[in-house]
């Protein structure tokens, strides 16, 4: 027969989580005690917000992640650039133009008040850059990528693929921060 004694202890934090660290629970069979240790994180929060903060965290990640990227490999990427046709009047300005916008929706993610329009220009641009992946893909595939870091390393292919789940990702944090936050009326 099992006779569960629940032991728990809650902590608060200032970032709004309340954990229980630790659950002991003891089952008692046949006068042979079991003790196993559950670690549990209660957020008090909607799943949705749970979603949409992961969300944001991600493409401030991918934001900075890419911008910075570009600004090291400064020289290669506007070679890169230059090189697609239908941009190589613009390359000049776009070499400046795409990490400052990638910067600005990391910094607009970052602060509570501007997340909706972080999450909707992120939600633009991904949808812009998978464009223009396609297009790439279907006019000039032998071209190389102008991303750079790691993303520089894929083929047009795994880029699309990975631009359409991070498309998908950013309208789906969208649609959940725009039903836990509705607009002020």
């Amino acid at each position: 027969m099992l006779h569960p004694v629940i032991t728990e202890k809650k902590t608060n934090n200032p970032l709004g989580f309340s954990f229980n660290p630790a659950y002991f629970t003891d089952y008692q069979i046949d006068k042979i005690t079991l003790t196993h240790k559950v670690f549990i994180m209660s957020t008090r929060r909607p799943i949705k917000q749970i979603i949409s903060q992961g969300v944001i965290s991600f493409f401030i990640l991918l934001w900075v992640y890419a911008a910075t990227a570009k600004l090291l490999e400064f020289d290669q990427f506007k070679v890169q650039l230059s090189q697609v046709s239908f941009l190589k009047p613009m390359a000049g300005i776009l070499v400046y133009i795409i990490p400052l916008v990638e910067y600005s929706l990391a910094g607009l993610l970052l602060v509570s008040k501007t997340r909706s329009m972080g999450l909707l220009g992120s939600a633009l641009v991904m949808s812009v850059f998978t464009a223009y992946i396609a297009g790439m893909i279907s006019f000039s595939p032998d071209l190389p990528c102008s991303c750079g870091g790691i993303i520089n390393n894929f083929t047009w292919q795994q880029h699309l693929i990975f631009n359409l789940l991070f498309t998908a990702l950013a309208i789906t944090g969208v649609y959940y921060r725009s039903s836990t936050n509705p607009p002020h009326s």
